[in-house]
């Protein structure tokens, strides 16, 4: 069906110094040239705001807004989802999987999205396809 975009992605491609920037790059080139549907989650833009504003500035963050918003479409968490998936996170007992990494395979789940665009270890650990 498409591709979810995972912050780790979303980082890899704007931070040039980021070890994973020349392979997310061509991945997401080769991607873009298949016409295929990228997806991401309001909890991924989010977090993702709040990395590059941190190390970046607002500068990074407006041309997130400007360039890479327009490419993906945006899944919105809602009060019930994110109730669920706080309650998955709790029944996990796993301190290291966030909350946005639940509402992410939440989302994939719900979604039918088959591929994920991420440097993330949770994505593969729970069976889901890595870009």
């Amino acid at each position: 069906m498409g591709i979810f975009i995972d912050t780790s992605a979303f980082i890899a491609l704007i931070n040039h110094d980021d070890e994973f920037h020349y392979k997310s790059s061509d991945l997401f080139i080769k991607a873009t040239e298949t016409d295929e549907r990228f997806f991401t989650s309001n909890y991924i833009i989010l977090e993702t705001i709040f990395l590059l504003q941190r190390e970046f500035g607002l500068s990074a963050v407006n041309d997130f807004r400007k360039f890479m918003l327009p490419l993906v479409k945006i899944i919105w968490i809602d009060e019930k989802i994110h109730n669920d998936c706080l309650n998955n996170l709790i029944t996990a007992e796993k301190r290291k999987i966030s909350l946005t990494d639940y509402s992410s395979f939440y989302i994939l789940d719900s979604f039918k999205i088959d591929r994920v665009f991420t440097f993330d270890k949770h994505f593969k650990e729970k069976g889901y396809q890595i870009l």
